[in-house]
């Protein structure tokens, strides 16, 4: 199985309405790998993702390690789940430590556009705006505010929602936004 049947198949599953039904779908795949097989870090990280989801914080945190140590490819970066984890347990240490070697990744352009998403609204929802607004920033470093086209709206509005909580002036990016929301209503209004 390529990478894109992989992906396919645990979309497939992920549209599965129950979340027991979904994780052992995905644990069934799961033993189809051995470690380091490509699609195996894939599946276990959507196996985190359901612990996550499910408040079974122990378990996630752990997968998200698997995946970490089997090393394979991933849409989106355990270390980002490994954080949204350690901040809804409150392990401050752990949340620098992730923190610090997130920025490493981000400097090495390791990260997408998810991945800052990701730790950015897991921040945010843990109150940590001004992390946050750095997070949702940094993909937009080097976007000047008038290329519209080229902007993350996720980072966009991230980063526009957080500001309005710290009670922010408005700046260049959030015009931007403002223009990017005027341009897809015209063109949703202008579709017959």
């Amino acid at each position: 199985m390529n990478w894109d049947e992989l992906c396919d198949a645990l979309d497939e599953i992920d549209s599965e309405p129950q979340r027991e039904q979904r994780l052992s779908e995905y644990r069934r795949m799961l033993a189809t790998f051995a470690p380091g097989q490509e699609g195996r870090a894939e599946t276990l990280s959507r196996i985190a993702d359901e612990l996550a989801a499910d408040d079974r914080l122990d378990e996630a945190r752990s997968t998200y390690q698997e995946v970490l140590d089997d090393g394979g490819r991933t849409i989106l970066s355990p270390l980002a789940g490994l954080l949204d984890v350690a901040l809804q347990q409150q392990d401050e240490a752990r949340v620098d430590e992730l923190l610090a070697l997130l920025l490493v990744r981000s400097r090495a352009d390791e990260l997408v556009v998810g991945d800052y998403e990701w730790i950015a609204e897991a921040l945010e929802e843990a109150g940590r705006l001004r992390p946050a607004l750095r997070w949702f920033t940094i993909p937009l470093r080097d976007i000047q505010p008038g290329d519209l086209d080229l902007m993350p709206i996720v980072a966009l509005e991230g980063r526009w929602r957080v500001r309005r909580a710290l009670g922010l002036p408005v700046d260049a990016y959030d015009d931007a936004r403002d223009v990017w929301h005027e341009i897809n209503d015209q063109a949703e209004a202008a579709t017959p």
